[in-house]
């Protein structure tokens, strides 16, 4: 069950905690602006083979509102669910709370600040929640360039839980964006985080690459593919979302 439980935490990793634009893990520095609102829903499908083979799955639902120029509210929605030898579990997540705040622009980056907590609503006895409180804070930096985007995120994640796992896990990833054509977005992501099992000999390390197509200025589609580059890591995650904005 813990094996399972570290596993459908990665994997919950796509929906929030310093979740970004889709297909990204990394975030931003875009803001909503003074009541703009924005609904992101995320799909991940991840396949673990480290052991027995787990097979897990994310749906979040993230809603954020712009409460001024330099500040966002974002609040997730998370659905979880998992199988291993022939035994499986599935329900709600827990849910998160977060803020993003712009914090400073110097020499073409922009830097903000987004901590967030996360309520104990999902199941920690079925590998769904971590059974308490959860706290986070990320530092995020950005820059555009012509058509190239990059970001840059570092973080600390306080993991509360009752399943034995690490409790002081840092995150950090890097990521660029190309704008490929017109409404056509290319790309791709590179993270790390401790691994939440104390007894790991390494840390996850992961690829991610996506590309995000806005039919419409309201909306936009993605699909992305993650890749693990260790051992520590899941072998593989399949993305897919949608963002629409109001």
């Amino acid at each position: 069950m813990k094996r399972t439980a570290l596993a459908v935490c990665l994997a919950a990793a796509f929906c929030g905690r310093a979740s970004g634009m889709h297909p990204l893990v990394s975030e931003d520095t875009g803001f909503l602006g003074k009541g703009g609102r924005q609904v992101e829903l995320g799909l991940e499908h991840a396949v673990s083979r480290e052991g027995p083979d787990i097979y897990s799955n994310s749906l979040c639902a993230e809603i954020s509102y712009g409460l001024n120029e330099r500040a966002d509210l974002l609040f997730t929605v998370p659905w979880q669910g998992w199988s291993s030898a022939g035994v499986s579990e599935s329900g709600p997540g827990d849910l998160a709370l977060e803020t993003k705040l712009r914090v400073a622009e110097k020499a073409g980056w922009t830097f903000a600040v987004k901590p967030g907590l996360s309520l104990a609503t999902g199941d920690h006895e079925k590998g769904l929640g971590s059974g308490k409180t959860d706290l986070w804070a990320y530092a995020i930096a950005g820059r555009t360039s012509g058509p190239w985007q990059f970001f840059l995120n570092a973080g600390y994640f306080l993991n509360k839980n009752s399943a034995g796992e690490e409790a002081h896990i840092l995150k950090g990833s890097a990521a660029v964006v190309l704008e490929a054509a017109p409404r056509t977005l290319v790309t791709a992501d590179l993270t790390t985080e401790t691994s939440a099992d104390p007894d790991a000999s390494s840390h996850p390390l992961s690829s991610i690459f996506g590309v995000a197509w806005s039919p419409a200025d309201t909306l936009d589609l993605d699909a992305g593919v993650k890749l693990g580059l260790n051992d520590a890591a899941d072998d593989l995650g399949l993305l897919a979302g949608a963002t629409f904005r109001f």
